[in-house]
């Protein structure tokens, strides 16, 4: 379940909220979600987890990574179960660094809507956020990284989409 932090209290129940994550994860296994009679140009589902528990003071870098996986693992089951005959299908994870709770998997269904978030370059490289957290890619994902740090930002802030290619 999202929610927000609205007090600096650590967050209780820590293992179990990872595990409903996992479920969430897995809950996407053989799920194959085609574009609609909407025509949208995609789909996305938000990282279903508590704020604090992947930003904010009592934060760890092991469940963030964690959490960062669980992403991965959807995204990789979104992609294994994708009927490519239905028109364009990619799949990627958009990830906000270090404010991991504004994170979510996206189905792209418009080719040049996803171009949009890769980018003409890897701006980062050769830094792979992956490397830096120990992350397992699904086969033949891609990631492409950008510094979208602004003036007022206490922290570098990294956009990262890490996803099937275009």
């Amino acid at each position: 379940m999202r929610g927000i932090a609205l007090s600096n209290k650590p967050l209780r129940g820590v293992s179990r909220r990872l595990r409903g994550l996992e479920r969430w994860a897995a809950g996407f296994r053989d799920e194959f979600y085609p574009r609609s009679a909407k025509m949208e140009r995609y789909a996305h589902w938000k990282i279903p987890v508590h704020e604090a528990l992947v930003q904010g003071p009592h934060a760890r870098i092991e469940v963030q990574a964690f959490c960062i996986q669980q992403l991965l693992e959807a995204a990789r089951h979104l992609s294994e179960a994708a009927d490519r005959s239905q028109g364009y299908y990619r799949v990627a994870c958009l990830l906000v660094w270090p404010w991991v709770h504004q994170s979510e998997v996206t189905v792209f269904y418009d080719r040049d809507y996803f171009l949009s978030f890769l980018g003409e370059t890897n701006a980062l490289m050769p830094q792979q956020i992956s490397r830096d957290l120990a992350l397992q890619l699904p086969a033949d994902f891609i990631e492409h990284g950008h510094d979208v740090t602004q003036p007022d930002d206490e922290v570098a802030v990294q956009w990262w989409c890490i996803g099937e290619p275009a």
